[in-house]
């Protein structure tokens, strides 16, 4: 239940964006305005999620955590988000080197033969993916709070970018992720839903694969 909380909870997030493309992480720290501040040291376009939290009037600036917006304070800011970016990508990596983990451990699940194999070894393997499985969630939940609770960007680059495609396989692996979850507690009773559930699963880790290739190159 926790771990289909922490999914629904990255999926709302991601309802909220506004469509405004990113910058690259390595870009985060780019040119501040100089004139006009009020207008200047935010973008136009923000998630909802950073203009709740970091927005002029925003919750992180009315409790003191953010400071007051100035043009050395906003370059604070996106060290921070500089530093929680490397955190994303980071925990990203992980996130799907232990979906390949547990692709593997699912295979031997749904292959698992019975005539070779006890009952108490097959529930040590299941028990192993599942635990596995709430790793994952968890890992994905915080990749994805990286992203959308870290302070805005300071400029918006118009037209494709890779930063937008990554956004745009969010959408495709967010949802595989909460189908993925959906089915896996439902399959106990509906056993039918295994090649939904290992479909799901693979078109989840083909779109977060692609996510994570493509900020690597610059177009």
């Amino acid at each position: 239940m926790k771990n289909k909380t922490l999914l629904i909870l990255a999926f709302f997030l991601s309802v909220l964006q506004l469509k405004a493309q990113e910058t690259p992480a390595d870009s985060l720290l780019g040119d501040l305005l100089s004139e006009s501040p009020k207008e200047a040291l935010l973008p136009e376009r923000m998630l909802l999620s950073q203009r709740a939290f970091w927005g002029e009037k925003g919750l992180f600036r009315l409790v003191k955590i953010a400071p007051s917006l100035t043009a050395e304070n906003r370059q604070k800011e996106l060290r921070v988000r500089r530093k929680m970016f490397k955190v994303h990508q980071a925990v990203g990596i992980a996130t799907a080197v232990g979906m390949l983990a547990q692709g593997f451990l699912g295979q031997k699940v749904y292959n698992y033969d019975f005539t070779a194999g006890t009952f108490e070894k097959y529930d040590k393997l299941k028990g192993i993916h599942e635990n596995l499985a709430t790793g994952i969630n968890i890992a994905y939940g915080t990749t994805a709070l990286m992203a959308f609770t870290s302070p805005p960007k300071q400029i918006h680059r118009k037209g494709i970018s890779n930063m937008g495609i990554h956004r745009a396989l969010s959408y495709v692996h967010l949802t595989g992720m909460i189908t993925t979850n959906v089915l896996s507690e439902r399959i106990g009773d509906n056993f039918k839903l295994k090649p939904y559930h290992r479909a799901a699963a693979f078109t989840t880790f083909g779109a977060y694969a692609a996510a994570i290739a493509i900020i690597k190159f610059e177009f």
